[in-house]
């Protein structure tokens, strides 16, 4: 405010002393009235919906500026014809009838209509900066069912063939689900956390269908400290293993390949899969949809992911630029 005013006035008077005394006057003056107006009156418009009793007083307080603003006019007037400032156009015309008239009725609304603007604008990118921090979070929270649900479901069925293999593996998933309890509550971690998290969820599989199922991973990481979302990566790998093909007299393969370079992160998953489609798939479509939603949210245009399926193999190729 004070910018603008000081570049208005000394542009038609002779002395920086007197725009810059002015200019502070006024902001002094007026600023207290502004913010009162956008910060109070229009956010509690904006939460109540009482917006025509809000376009009252923005008019109220608008006269209010221009009167304080026609004060200073006529003080700055008096105090050239006095000699304390040298003569200027701008205080001169700003006496006019048709300026006065003009600036009582204008200026303050104008003034008033920029911060309440400006005001609307910052409350407007908060809140939608909530509403995408509260969606992420509703989206990660959305894997904890699913990924637990899977965690059960393998232990239930291992220990009715094998107590002490159950049993070893249960060791095992409680520090997967330490993690995706705790670190993965959290909005970052580092790449190499998430990237050891997914390699031990790789070792239980493997663990559990031995035998019936070959893996290939390979990992280029750069920059293991870099910092990353959580939990991004697990749906694909989670999926590959979940709806691959699982046999002993043709075992079924994941492939995994990660890299990081730079600000570049790519990872890569094929797996067999049955011809025909398994009996229920609700659940990686959920999990694909909350990750689709994630990486739009976080990402938006710098990222790119491609799925492709045929009869017998299914191939995920996703990359970002973080």
């Amino acid at each position: 405010m004070f910018f603008v005013f000081f570049v208005q006035v000394i542009a038609q008077t002779n002395s920086v002393t007197e725009a810059g005394l002015f200019s502070l006057l006024l902001v002094v003056s007026i600023y207290p009235i502004a913010t009162y107006l956008s910060r109070d009156l229009l956010l509690r418009a904006m939460r109540l919906k009482k917006i025509s009793r809000f376009v009252l007083q923005f008019f109220l307080f608008s006269l209010l500026n221009g009167i304080i603003l026609l004060t200073y006019l006529f003080l700055f007037h008096l105090l050239e014809q006095e000699g304390f400032f040298p003569k200027s156009e701008y205080f001169s015309i700003a006496l006019e009838p048709f300026t006065i008239a003009s600036i009582f009725f204008s200026s303050g609304v104008f003034i008033n209509l920029c911060i309440c603007g400006l005001r609307f604008l910052l409350e407007y990118i908060r809140s939608q900066k909530v509403i995408l921090e509260y969606q992420l979070r509703t989206l990660q929270h959305q894997v904890t069912p699913h990924f637990m649900f899977n965690v059960l479901n393998h232990i239930h069925i291992l220990m009715q063939e094998d107590v002490e293999k159950s049993s070893s593996l249960l060791l095992k998933y409680s520090e997967i689900l330490r993690y995706q309890l705790y670190e993965g509550s959290k909005k970052i971690v580092r790449l190499e956390q998430d990237i050891q998290f997914i390699k031990d969820f790789i070792s239980i599989e493997e663990f559990r269908w031995s035998g019936k199922l070959t893996t290939r991973c390979s990992w280029e990481v750069e920059n293991g400290k870099m910092e990353i979302p959580a939990l991004l990566f697990i749906v694909f790998i989670e999926n590959a293993f979940k709806y691959a093909t699982k046999s002993e007299s043709e075992p079924g393969f994941i492939t995994i390949h990660f890299k990081q370079q730079g600000n570049m992160l790519k990872l890569e998953v094929e797996n067999s899969k049955h011809e025909a489609p398994l009996q229920s798939s609700d659940s990686a479509g959920l999990g694909l949809k909350n990750i689709r939603e994630r990486l739009e949210i976080l990402y938006h245009s710098k990222y790119s992911l491609d799925i492709v399926e045929t009869e017998n193999r299914y191939h995920i190729n996703l990359q970002i630029t973080a």
